[in-house]
């Protein structure tokens, strides 16, 4: 019998279809990239709700994005979406639940979130042919801790003291229900190149409780990745659909494709520029700036001239 074909994942930074966005089609040129993948997963940094819905918390940038976004996420073929980040209680829990409902009436997934803690940690599992993928969320962004579900209460999957021990439980859970696991987590400093080292401790965390891929947001820069035993971390996707991606480090992107095949688990990227809010694909000279930032910035591990990564290769300032 011929072996099962490998299984291709894809992950990309943060979506937030304000000032206008969600008017053009955000996605157009990577459709094709989103499409030809088994699963395609993304960073949904917004609530969505209609104007008026839920009430706006106190703080500097709040994002709310127009029910359309579920539709269109849909329709670009994003499987899914983490909803543990710094913005998905932007206007309340009125928000976050309207939020839930949007996507599952378009049938675009979601982990990070939920009525309770149990609902909050637990993970989005998907089966592909005879391999099945958990996907978990977490944050270690949050506007308080208000923001954090509670036994009973709405709220998102924490990665803060003292859930820690919790977010390890999840990853394990999602181990035993699943073959490949994923954890994406929003951490990290805005706009810095480099991982924290409360990041490099909590990545190893998951990896030894299981996690196969760990998938980063919030910097809203791309930083490096690194392997920890047989896990390849991703610090930060970066931006992906995002009109605030205005600097040249903001527009710097890449689509993240894991590619599952026989038990192992291949990391590569597709760079891309971010243009008015839209990722576009890189140009020649863009793609050989793109790679060189990954390479700058990713620890023991760099990127080929293909977008291939490799573990034991290159050197790093950021660690």
């Amino acid at each position: 019998m011929p072996p099962p074909d490998p299984i291709v994942l894809i992950f990309g930074g943060d979506v937030s279809l304000t000032h206008g966005l969600s008017g053009f089609d955000p996605f157009e040129e990577i459709e094709p990239w989103f499409s030809s993948a088994d699963l395609a997963w993304v960073n949904l940094e917004t609530a969505i709700a209609e104007e008026g819905l839920g009430i706006p918390v106190d703080k500097k940038y709040v994002f709310r994005s127009p029910p359309v976004t579920a539709d269109l996420l849909a329709a670009a073929g994003v499987t899914g979406v983490a909803l543990a980040n710094n913005h998905t209680l932007d206007v309340g829990v009125a928000g976050l639940e309207r939020t839930i409902e949007l996507l599952d009436a378009s049938g675009v997934g979601h982990a990070g979130a939920g009525p309770n803690r149990d609902e909050a940690y637990a993970p989005a599992v998907h089966q592909i042919g005879e391999i099945s993928i958990a996907i978990v969320s977490f944050s270690r962004v949050l506007f308080d801790s208000s923001w954090t579900a509670s036994e009973d209460g709405p709220g998102l999957a924490s990665a803060y003291h003292p859930f820690i021990e919790r977010s390890n439980a999840a990853v394990e859970d999602a181990a035993r229900l699943a073959d490949v696991v994923v954890v994406m987590v929003h951490w990290g400093i805005e706009r810095n190149a480099c991982p924290e080292p409360y990041q490099r401790e909590l990545a190893s965390g998951w990896a030894e409780s299981g996690a196969d891929l760990v998938v980063g947001s919030h910097p809203h820069v791309l930083q490096g990745v690194e392997r920890i035993g047989d896990t390849w971390v991703i610090y930060s996707t970066g931006n992906l659909a995002f009109p605030s991606a205005l600097s040249d480090d903001a527009t710097q992107t890449a689509l993240f494709e894991a590619t599952v095949d026989e038990d192992e688990l291949r990391l590569a990227v597709r760079p891309l520029r971010i243009v008015g809010g839209r990722p576009t694909r890189a140009s020649d000279a863009d793609r050989e700036i793109i790679l060189e930032t990954l390479n700058s910035r990713s620890l023991n591990a760099s990127f080929d001239s293909d977008g291939r990564a490799m573990a034991g290769v290159g050197a790093s300032p950021c660690g």
